[in-house]
């Protein structure tokens, strides 16, 4: 699909904004250390009703379930224009609910590269394209943060929006709905590819009770997946624990500014995810996704432990070299890792409902408890960041160890699919 690159380049404007949320919401807005938390589980709402776009991609057309949330996202993200600098939770509000959207696509996005990417070249093509999306991610977010910080300056736009370059920080108000305006031509160019459907039977719908029984059967008989699963939940809490934190001990700490911030949220992570991404996708192809996820936690877990004992921000800088290569395949891995355990074409929705969801209940209570944490520790996140380090390498041996005993198996086993049909987007 060379619309999936068209839409990665500009998609990366939006992925820009969106990790470089909590920044801006703590730096920019002022935000309380419970008001970051509360905007970093905005997501969690949107994997959980991935519930219901699992269920109608079951049976229905899948680019209309990508699209509309999406243009849902880049509305939310508009919103933020009417905001003053003092409106904190406004900005909670608008960004989580942008979050929310763009997370709702999951299991229809990942359904329509299974339909159109063959298994065993599926890893490289989303690996490449999302190396195009992260490389321009990265290079809007040093641009963002430029102009935040007043060494990009935009004299027109200022004085047309009655701001000096001194205070140029206001114009975070104007710079998060360009950019999502950006992100919603990519939106555009993604809704043009065919998608390969499947012939829809004349069988009778499933029912959403009917699909909560299917995600509770595959939860209860596979037993891999099930342990595969698990393991995500254990140090995927740990992980979202810190990632308010990171703001809030990179600014109030490290007194990091916003190009400090846009470096170790986007530029510097997502820069070595794309360096790295394509040999990792090669890799998610070749076998047991939680062998894979193993060896990579090893390598992500080195960025919790620099962020421990960090005395300044460049040591930070140098822990998310170590997280942009983890996250490289580790991003992949979530993506498409629950497609190597769906038996036939037809389950991987459910497959990939069950895990958007279990993904959206850890986002929903792992912020709110890193800064809960953070505040019984009378307000240090350095323990934290400690034990997150132990908790990821832990599982990471546990997932290597546990990966020896599963049997190989491949996303699209089972009876062939009907003739397809070209739609389009």
């Amino acid at each position: 699909m060379q619309f999936d690159l068209l839409a990665s380049l500009f998609l990366g404007a939006s992925e820009a904004v969106l990790q470089m949320g909590p920044a801006l919401a703590k730096k920019g807005f002022r935000a309380s250390d419970l008001e970051v938390a509360y905007l970093t589980c905005g997501q969690s709402l949107g994997l959980i009703f991935s519930f219901f776009i699992a269920h109608w991609a079951t049976k229905g057309r899948k680019m209309p379930l990508v699209s509309w949330p999406e243009v849902l996202r880049s509305v939310s993200l508009g919103l933020v224009f009417f905001l003053k600098p003092a409106m904190a939770v406004g900005f909670v509000i608008f960004h989580a609910a942008a979050q929310m959207f763009q997370a709702m696509t999951v299991p229809a996005r990942v359904t329509i590269y299974q339909l159109n990417y063959p298994s065993e070249l599926r890893g490289g093509i989303v690996g490449q394209n999302r190396r195009v999306q992260f490389c321009i991610a990265a290079l809007f977010s040093v641009a963002i943060a430029g102009v935040l910080d007043g060494w990009i300056g935009l004299p027109s736009l200022y004085a047309s929006l009655g701001v000096t370059s001194e205070s140029s920080g206001e114009l975070v108000t104007t710079v998060v709905p360009m950019f999502g305006l950006i992100g919603l031509v990519g939106t555009a160019f993604f809704a043009l590819s065919p998608v390969r459907e499947p012939e829809f039977s004349s069988a009778p719908r499933v029912s959403v009770v009917d699909t909560f029984r299917l995600f509770v059967t595959v939860w209860r008989e596979d037993r891999e997946f099930r342990r595969y699963e698990s393991f995500f939940f254990v140090f995927g809490f740990a992980n979202i624990m810190t990632i308010p934190l990171t703001q809030i001990h990179a600014v109030d700490v490290l007194h990091a500014s916003y190009f400090d911030l846009a470096m170790i949220n986007v530029a510097v992570t997502q820069f070595f995810m794309a360096f790295t991404m394509g040999t990792w996708g090669k890799l998610v192809d070749r076998g047991s996704p939680s062998r894979l996820r193993g060896f990579i936690n090893v390598i992500f877990a080195i960025d919790f432990l620099l962020l421990a004992f960090a005395p300044t921000i460049g040591w930070v800088y140098v822990g998310r070299v170590f997280r942009g290569i983890g996250l490289g395949g580790g991003q992949l891995v979530w993506m498409l890792g629950s497609l190597y355990y769906a038996r036939t074409p037809e389950k991987v929705p459910i497959y990939l409902g069950v895990h958007t969801v279990l993904t959206g209940a850890r986002w929903a209570l792992a912020p709110i408890a890193g800064v809960l944490a953070k505040d019984w520790l009378a307000t240090s996140a350095r323990p934290i960041f400690f034990v997150v380090f132990v908790i990821v390498l832990g599982t990471a041996i546990l997932m290597i160890r546990h990966s020896r005993h599963e049997a190989p198996r491949k996303s699209d086993e089972g009876p062939p699919m009907p003739a397809p049909r070209t739609t389009g987007g």
